[in-house]
């Protein structure tokens, strides 16, 4: 029972803990006030758009500032709910720049700007979503951990089924849903199990993990598995990755591309943050992550060399990205784990989202959606179609692309701990077979684009200059980074 001690010093941490969650705060106020501006304004699309780009900017302004002047190296907030250091804010940075992207993305979707419902809603269940990932980022409690997830799954469960208008759209939304429930709930009973070997729901207690080191290996590996049910399915790795190629094909490109990117940032921010500890305590738990791995990358790449649709191909390759980031995991070091998972995040994040953009632009301006539809298309644009050759030879990792520096930091950091992780060796292997698997898929867009013989393709509706703009800076910003990675790196 708590204490009139207790009780001020608890009120005391919640009032000092309030000047740190100012930028969740400003999206809080952003939120309602998208709410009440499209309650009592009529045809307020482009004024809601500004408002939620503001509220973002604004926080990450907030972030950029809290960077600058943290002096301590972790504080906990709010009596152990949230974690506050460097490392968070940098995750944090990271994700409302994807989101930023996304947002521009959002905007320029024709699917979702002329839908019946408008496009108003959509932005409050987007910044709903951001609030839940920045959430997510910085929990420090099984229940803030298991609030947040959820917040982030609901609102990307209404993002996917938004449009909804077709029976294969209802059924990949549904599908989403009904995976998402199912591994929510293995999940909350892994963390029911946590809670009752340990009695603690604080992860930043160190009796959390000492009575979890006493109880049998098999308990532990299968509470392991449980809780990495309900992180896997938004992370998509092998065996929760079923509903990512319906979902991501049957949802508005842009939501696929949102999908593909901000969730992974603020999941693996987290479970950065879990690998330390669990790796002290269950010996499983390298085996675990680095088998999971291992699966991802060859699931993920041979499925992809059989699709034919662009966005299932982008689905596959995102699945088989997860496997990389999965194997970072395992390093001993936090500070280079965390410094190389934040680098292949945004490597990643900035490369797809073009991706998906060329996509859009192709698919809006000349009806493409699949890699026969491709053909020719060197010769009638000049402009996207250089821009998506780019992407591509970034996602598998080539020079001069940031997407080469990623894997090369991957292999470098892992290279020299071959001798102290078991079965890291044959995981290796198995990424660098799969690297070359991607160069069959990933290359087939550049050989139907600029080597087969074209054929007749149709000019639709010619795309906002805006789109060009921001994949073009986004194809520079890829072989920039790609020369230049120190100027792209915060920690």
């Amino acid at each position: 029972m708590q204490t009139g001690l207790d009780i001020a010093q608890s009120t005391e941490n919640i009032i000092a803990s309030l000047s740190y969650f100012i930028p969740e705060f400003i999206i809080t106020v952003g939120f309602l006030l998208i709410i009440i501006i499209d309650l009592f304004m009529k045809k307020a699309e482009r004024l809601v758009f500004f408002a939620t780009m503001f509220t973002l900017f604004l926080a990450a302004v907030a972030y950029l500032i809290q960077l600058n002047i943290i002096q301590t190296n972790s504080l906990l907030l709010f009596n152990g709910m949230f974690l506050h250091n460097s490392y968070v804010i940098g995750f944090k940075l990271l994700a409302l720049f994807a989101s930023l992207l996304s947002l521009v993305f959002f905007n320029q979707d024709k699917d979702l700007k002329n839908h019946p419902k408008g496009i108003n809603d959509f932005y409050t269940i987007f910044l709903g979503g951001v609030l839940g990932l920045l959430t997510l980022i910085s929990s420090a409690n099984l229940l803030m951990l298991f609030l947040a997830i959820e917040m982030l799954s609901i609102a990307s469960y209404l993002m996917v089924s938004y449009t909804n208008k077709e029976k294969l759209q209802a059924e990949a939304g549904m599908k989403y849903v009904l995976f998402g429930a199912t591994a929510s709930a293995i999940m909350l009973y892994g963390l029911t199990f946590l809670y009752g070997f340990s009695g603690t729901l604080n992860l930043y207690n160190d009796h959390i993990f000492t009575a979890f080191e006493q109880v049998n290996s098999f308990s532990a590996s299968l509470v392991l598995l449980m809780v990495l049910a309900g992180i896997g399915f938004k992370l998509s790795f092998v065996p929760f990755h079923f509903w990512t190629p319906d979902a991501y094909q049957q949802a508005p490109t842009s939501v696929s591309s949102f999908l593909s990117t901000v969730p992974k940032i603020a999941v693996f921010a987290f479970l950065f943050r879990l690998a330390a500890p669990f790796q002290l305590v269950s010996i499983h738990f390298s085996t675990i992550i680095l088998f999971a791995a291992g699966l991802t990358m060859l699931v993920g790449n041979v499925m992809a060399v059989f699709q034919k649709d662009l966005k299932r191909l982008l689905a596959y390759s995102s699945i088989g990205h997860t496997g990389f980031l999965l194997m970072l995991l395992v390093l001993p070091d936090d500070s280079t784990m965390s410094s190389n998972l934040w680098f292949y995040l945004f490597a990643y994040s900035i490369t797809n989202i073009g991706a998906f953009m060329s996509i859009a632009y192709l698919e809006e301006s000349f009806n493409i959606k699949t890699l026969q539809q491709l053909k020719g298309l060197g010769k009638l644009n000049t402009i996207i179609a250089p821009c998506l050759v780019v992407f591509m030879v970034s996602l598998t990792g080539l020079p001069p692309t940031v997407g080469f520096m990623a894997k090369f930091v991957v292999f470098s950091s892992l290279i020299s701990e071959t001798t102290a992780i078991g079965f890291l060796v044959p995981i290796l292997i198995v990424a660098v077979l799969t690297t070359v698997l991607s160069l069959f898929y990933y290359f087939n867009i550049p050989l139907h684009i600029y080597l087969k013989k074209p054929e007749q393709l149709i000019v639709k509706e010619k795309k906002s200059p805006i789109f060009d703009f921001f994949i073009i800076i986004l194809a520079v910003i890829v072989l920039i980074a790609g020369v230049f990675p120190s100027f792209f790196k915060i920690f």
